[in-house]
């Protein structure tokens, strides 16, 4: 198993073996992350409600709602595209080993370095500190914005059975297809999906729990994606483009309800930093807009759409760096010193300059750091002793 891109995507190959098109998208959604969080915390405090970064930062957060579900749908899309076989051993030590050991990484520098401990601290017993510790690494994250570590991981370790499901019931069931066996199971996915953002929109189930970090939220996104080449060969290229275009009026239609609602103090109330925006992915208008994301998103693959590669696609060959270390850039580069907020407030702009400059930071020093080691592998010197 990798994460090679298939070329029944339809979207053309770089001679580097990398797809732009991927790669922009991905690009995307990192920098949607960071100006999400970055961007937010001009939204979620009374001191800048109703100011021009106000406003930038509540459009910002808004728009860019869509980039974890699609980082989800990717994440399976990429791989499910792998023709390589391996041992579930192997595959699961590749997986820990990339992703969860720079996690742990981030997890204790967070833990120390972002008020993590105090809270810990106060806490009752052994017991009680061994149990937040246990939650919060497995599943929550040691700082709430890395729940998607733990999410991802939950996803990859369940995706051989996920892979497979759609043949195995086909074997059971043969008159339906394996592409019959994967629509149905997407809708039901689907189902999953909607009834437990409504739960938790309701307030039936706790959305920290049930909704922003449980693989049961996701799975239909990522399902979507591992077996995108099956879904995809049920519709034809101009359905396709048809459902793309069609999507795209959808979210554009929903996020401007969604705007009109967030920016009428009659509805969201005097104080808007008690509003339920945090609830990102379970409001049914995100769910909706979402969705429609995804599918006008998910078209070009099928449609061939090769985009020249960019800044965005740069910073899409490193979106789990940039994920795992933004926000301790963020935090002792911008947050931490009110000088920069006050000027985030009088010139909105630097709101988006701050969140390009730790993205292509965080990217930059990837790159450097990859780029010397491959260097030194490949430029050993060997000392050798002569009489």
């Amino acid at each position: 198993m990798s994460t090679s891109p298939s070329p029944a995507t339809g979207a053309r190959l770089e001679a580097a073996g990398r797809n732009a098109y991927i790669d922009t998208l991905r690009g995307w959604s990192i920098f949607g992350v960071v100006c999400v969080h970055f961007a937010g915390s001009f939204v979620t405090s009374d001191s800048f409600v109703w100011s021009p970064s106000f406003y930038l930062g509540l459009a910002l957060n808004q728009l860019f709602g869509f980039a974890v579900p699609l980082f989800v749908f990717l994440s399976g899309l990429l791989a499910g595209s792998s023709r390589k076989t391996i041992s579930p051993g192997d595959y699961y030590a590749a997986r820990l080993l990339r992703i969860g050991v720079p996690y742990l990484v981030v997890s204790v520098l967070s833990f120390f370095l972002l008020n993590h401990f105090a809270t810990w601290q106060a806490l009752p017993g052994v017991g009680a500190k061994f149990t937040w510790l246990l939650r919060q690494v497995l599943f929550l994250g040691i700082e709430p914005t890395l729940y998607f570590i733990p999410l991802i991981l939950q996803l990859y370790f369940l995706q051989p059975v996920l892979k497979a499901l759609p043949g195995w019931l086909n074997r059971l069931v043969p008159a339906l297809s394996p592409a019959r066996w994967t629509l149905g199971l997407s809708l039901l996915l689907l189902g999953l999906h909607v009834t437990l953002g409504l739960l938790c929109n309701r307030g039936t189930l706790n959305y920290y729990v049930w909704g922003r970090p449980n693989s049961l939220f996701w799975m239909f996104y990522f399902f979507c994606g591992l077996h995108f080449s099956s879904l995809s060969s049920l519709v034809s290229r101009r359905g396709m483009a048809a459902a793309g275009w069609i999507a795209l009026v959808v979210a554009t239609g929903t996020m401007a309800w969604n705007g009109r609602q967030l920016l009428n103090p009659a509805v969201v109330g005097a104080k808007f930093e008690l509003n339920r925006l945090d609830f990102a992915y379970v409001r049914p208008e995100m769910l909706a807009y979402d969705l429609a994301m995804i599918i006008s998103l998910a078209a070009g693959l099928v449609l061939g759409w090769a985009p020249r590669a960019g800044a965005m696609a740069y910073l899409g060959r490193y979106t789990l760096e940039i994920y795992l270390w933004h926000i301790l850039l963020l935090y002792y580069g911008a947050w931490r010193y009110p000088e920069v907020l006050a000027s985030c407030r009088q010139l909105p702009e630097l709101i988006v300059l701050v969140c390009a400059a730790a993205a292509l930071a965080i990217a930059g020093a990837t790159d450097a750091l990859q780029r010397l080691s491959a260097f030194v592998r490949s430029h050993r010197v060997i000392v050798v002793q002569t009489d």
